[in-house]
């Protein structure tokens, strides 16, 4: 084999063996021949790998194209599948609250019911056991005419040394008895009249002609009183009824305040059926210890009027 020329292979003097296409001796015509099928089978050839590359390279890009759709709608398919999915769960977590929700709303109306009816059941309670005082007549109102006789009954307790005058200034005036007829219930700490000792009495004029049948008496109760204990509130005591001021009086019972009971507190009279009384009588026995006085914060009387009790 002939040693082979960079020059003419460059020149396209060989063919893809590695023979030569032409030799020296050939003339001019041949080789004008041979070169320009040379040169047009290159130029196809060009054209060709050219044609390849663009093919490859619109294939590329095709490819990318279809990769990058294919990524942006898988990613896209994702996020709908994944709304749907959200969706999905508000509309059961929807469904179970209502479910919830109404299971709790009729829970708690029956709770309300039931809470009405126990309501209104201790109503009942209470309206039986309310006290007489609440649901008869007072007939020592001072709104009604009624007053206390202030020499039948007995003096008002003042604690010696204990006031200073300058003119007739500067002293605390004495409790009047009066007190006792315009005490609220319940009674208010230092609101009351206070009579010496443990032993004494309150005369009332009553309001109208009455068959007594049931009083009140009030203090204030062991929880009102800044030191917790009440000495000085009634511990027994009586009534009597009187037509005159002159008269004895018509005995019609005794009792006992409770120190640990309310602050106000009703007796019914065991005697209430010995007449009709336009004076009443209180006196009170003993006291709860107290060894200077006593005090009452109010004192009520109930019973039918006179007119009433003769129709």
């Amino acid at each position: 084999m002939s040693r082979r020329s960079s020059r003419l292979d460059s020149q396209g003097y060989y063919n893809n063996e590695g023979l030569p296409i032409i030799c020296y001796k050939e003339h001019l015509y041949r080789v004008f021949i041979s070169r320009c099928l040379r040169s047009s089978s290159c130029s196809k050839r060009a054209e060709s790998t050219s044609y390849l590359e663009r093919h490859k390279t619109s294939t590329s890009n095709i490819n990318n194209r279809n990769s990058r759709f294919s990524t942006i709608f898988n990613q896209n398919m994702f996020d709908f599948l994944f709304f749907i999915l959200v969706l999905c769960f508000g509309f059961a977590c929807r469904e179970e609250f209502l479910r919830l929700n109404k299971d709790t709303m009729t829970n708690f109306k029956g709770q309300v019911n039931t809470l009405n009816e126990e309501i209104l059941t201790l109503n009942k309670v209470l309206n039986s056991l309310q006290p007489v005082a609440n649901t008869m007549p007072n007939i020592t109102l001072e709104s009604q005419e009624a007053r206390v006789l202030l020499d039948q009954s007995s003096q008002t307790y003042s604690k010696r040394g204990s006031c200073a005058y300058l003119y007739g200034m500067f002293c605390k005036r004495p409790v009047h008895p009066r007190t006792v007829l315009q005490g609220g219930s319940p009674p208010t700490v230092g609101q009351c009249w206070p009579f010496e000792g443990g032993r004494g009495h309150l005369f009332i004029a009553l309001s109208h002609p009455v068959n007594i049948s049931h009083v009140t008496l009030g203090h204030i109760s062991k929880n009102l009183s800044p030191t917790g204990i009440i000495p000085s509130a009634p511990k027994t005591f009586s009534v009597n009824g009187m037509n005159t001021l002159d008269d004895k009086g018509t005995y019609l019972g005794t009792s006992l305040y409770d120190q640990d009971g309310d602050a106000t507190q009703t007796f019914e009279l065991p005697d209430h059926g010995k007449g009709v009384f336009k004076y009443v009588k209180l006196q009170v026995e003993s006291n709860w210890g107290h060894p200077n006085y006593t005090c009452l914060y109010n004192f009520r009387v109930h019973g039918k009027l006179a007119e009433v009790t003769d129709r």
